[in-house]
């Protein structure tokens, strides 16, 4: 089954817990596995601890890195949860002949939020208001404003660097903080479309578009700073109808018109009563890691795909029973903390749980954890699948009530429980 790969050589931008991901796949398929970046400590690195090897080098000097790759006989690259990882890696690719599934200018094309807007309009696929002028703010643009906005760095994703302004005493540190974060000093301000989140998520093989899967989101509702935070992403869609009816059709078009022709493309956005607004995309694996919902549940596995494109140039892979309308509910239940240092961590109970198909700790006793709202406050990340949503909703709970992450003082860290009837 993997007699195209086995054996080859894969070097993974990135040492952290995410990468683990794409180690354990790619040695499911007889892959050798390099991790890379600059942490000398490799037990700050659980990438580099599960790899075959580590490389203790910048990924930034792709030149440096791409001949090393050459020396050693590396066949391919890739990177996932960073637009910029996926950037450098593309790069890295193109510098020593290797294949990848996006150009470095395609990924410039749809990094930067504003020219995905402009992108978006021309292939028209509805977008939120925008009230920036060239990603700085003016007086006049101030003016015109009605909130609640949502303010972030043009060029920068993981939910790093976003505020939501409800007023307009609000606004002027939202705006500082989101340049913080921004590599060009520019930002994005938004009007915040109230609804649901949604997620789709496209395969790419040879030219084929295949969606294959809509989920929406459930928000935290720990308090404004963590309100961009997904606590559980649901499949299938309550949306699809109006997706499928107003969305998948520019998206198509935009994914043909900026040349795609392998890979993963994921579109945010939000659904209310009868409007659907995109407002962010990536060309990486997610950092929910969708592709184990998928390929629980009907064989696609984008990210095998992503393996084998990076090390033979072909995605390969069964596109044919790709469909987003799930026969069970599956879902991604992300459980957050406060910041602090961990002290202790219980959750035995969850390893016996049959509705439970994936579960990827992210912390571990004496990591420190931010206290920031954005995802590096990850603590666990869990896949269900069950019958119904009721089963969802009831696997939730159950996860819920056995669970503890306290500091060195004995402190709970969790997030308030998710009220999992939000669900139904």
């Amino acid at each position: 089954m993997y007699e195209d790969v086995k054996g080859k050589r894969l070097l993974i931008i990135g040492s952290d817990a995410g990468n683990v991901h794409i180690i354990d796949q790619a040695k499911k398929m007889g892959v050798k596995t390099i991790a890379i970046d600059w942490e000398k400590d490799h037990s700050k690195c659980p990438a580099k601890l599960a790899a075959d090897e580590a490389w203790d080098m910048s990924y930034r000097d792709v030149d440096a890195v791409a001949e090393r790759c050459k020396e050693e006989h590396v066949d391919g690259v890739l990177a996932g949860y960073a637009e910029y990882r996926v950037l450098c890696a593309a790069r890295i690719a193109q510098s020593m002949g290797a294949p990848f599934y996006v150009t470095p200018e395609q990924m410039e094309l749809t990094r930067n939020k504003r020219t995905f807007k402009d992108l978006c309009k021309k292939y028209g696929v509805p977008v939120p208001e925008e009230y920036c002028t060239n990603g700085v703010l003016t007086e006049e643009d101030k003016k015109r404003i009605r909130y609640p906005v949502i303010v972030k760095p043009s060029d920068y994703g993981g939910r790093i660097g976003i505020t939501v302004c409800h007023e307009a005493s609000q606004l002027d540190a939202a705006i500082e903080y989101a340049m913080e974060k921004s590599e060009s000093r520019t930002v994005v301000c938004e009007e915040y479309v109230t609804g649901t989140e949604l997620m789709a998520i496209y395969t790419l093989s040879d030219g084929e578009i295949s969606l294959s899967l809509i989920n929406d989101k459930y928000l935290s509702r720990e308090g404004h700073k963590y309100e961009a935070l997904c606590e559980v992403a649901m499949t299938p869609s309550k949306h699809y109808q109006l997706y499928m009816d107003t969305v998948d059709a520019g998206i198509r078009e935009f994914i043909k018109g900026i040349g795609l022709k392998d890979g993963v493309a994921f579109f945010q956005m939000i659904a209310g009563e009868d409007k659907i607004s995109v407002f962010e995309m990536g060309l990486r694996l997610n950092g929910g890691n969708d592709w184990k919902s998928i390929c629980a549940e009907n064989g696609t596995n984008y990210c095998e795909m992503l393996i084998r494109h990076s090390l033979t140039g072909r995605m390969g892979g069964d596109l044919s029973k790709d469909d987003p309308r799930f026969s069970h509910a599956l879902a991604t239940f992300v459980i957050y903390v406060h910041g602090g240092e961990v002290g202790k961590v219980e959750y035995k109970h969850l390893l016996y749980c049959p509705e439970i198909i994936d579960f990827h700790p992210y912390i571990y006793e004496g990591k420190v954890m931010p206290d920031n709202g954005t995802t590096q406050q990850k603590a666990f990340s869990v896949k269900i699948k069950a019958a119904d949503v009721q089963g969802v909703a009831d696997t939730i709970r159950f996860i819920q009530e056995g669970l503890v992450v306290e500091d060195k003082d004995g402190n709970n860290m969790l997030f308030k429980n998710f009220d999992a009837q939000r669900l139904l």
